[in-house]
């Protein structure tokens, strides 16, 4: 990155078209040069108030966030039920402590034992739906909307392509994850709900990028703007490398 010519287009499809490894691996790459402090990617804004491009500073020392002015990488929720710690009442003593009747102290164990859960973030089945003790609707779509964020690295692409934009593919990844339905239809497929989910949780913002990108660069009248989406992010991680492949091979040998 350092050898590349200052107006070099610093996307992560910018950089595809030079290096032999695909889209997911610069992007991880990325991620880890900043989260060490060896990267720095922040956006510019032009002296009418635009927002311009991201730009890229290197480092040859790691720099914490605190010296860049960078907030701290954002950590996924997690709903833990607090444990209320109870006075302990003292048994009264018996003269005769063989006799001691120990069965009031497990039975009271038990119930405490079974209060403390530990809910998890993926969707309740249907015959669990209706327990006390899990996370609720409202914290469930909460957790997997910050999930996801993280993921996309949210922070950076809304800088670039929009809040309603990025919010609209957000929102449908969302629907997706939390439904309950045995299987969901894709492109006139049926594909059972956790494949989909699986896969929804692996995008990132390259895959993201593309999928935009290609919405963009089609010319065919699209009928029905959310199933059209959906199939472009369920198939994203699956055909993005070959895609931006394919486009390297065509500026490279014009095949």
């Amino acid at each position: 990155m350092l050898s590349l010519p200052e107006d070099w287009d610093y996307t992560t499809k910018g950089l595809a078209h030079i290096c032999k490894d695909g889209v997911d691996s610069i992007t991880t790459a990325l991620k880890e040069l900043e989260r060490h402090g060896y990267l720095t990617r922040q956006r510019l804004r032009y002296d009418n108030g635009q927002l311009g491009d991201i730009e890229y500073t290197i480092h040859e020392q790691p720099v914490s966030t605190e010296n860049t002015g960078l907030s701290p990488k954002r950590e996924n929720p997690r709903q833990v039920k607090p444990e209320q710690a109870k006075p302990k009442q003292a048994e009264p003593e018996q003269e005769n402590p063989a006799q001691l009747n120990t069965n009031p102290l497990k039975t009271k164990k038990s119930k405490k034992d079974k209060s403390i859960t530990y809910p998890s973030i993926y969707p309740a089945e249907p015959e669990a739906a209706n327990r006390t003790d899990g996370m609720d609707r409202i914290e469930l779509i909460e957790a997997y909307r910050e999930i996801i964020k993280e993921n996309i690295e949210y922070d950076l692409l809304v800088l670039r392509y929009g809040r309603e934009r990025l919010d609209e593919a957000l929102e449908l990844m969302l629907e997706v994850i939390l439904s309950k339905r045995p299987y969901i239809r894709i492109a006139g497929d049926d594909f059972p709900r956790e494949i989909v989910k699986s896969r929804f949780l692996k995008i990132n913002s390259g895959h993201l990028e593309y999928v935009f990108d290609c919405i963009d660069k089609n010319t065919t009248k699209v009928g029905n703007i959310k199933a059209y989406l959906l199939a472009a992010l369920y198939n994203a991680p699956a055909t993005m490398d070959s895609y931006y492949r394919a486009e390297v091979n065509h500026d490279l040998y014009g095949c």
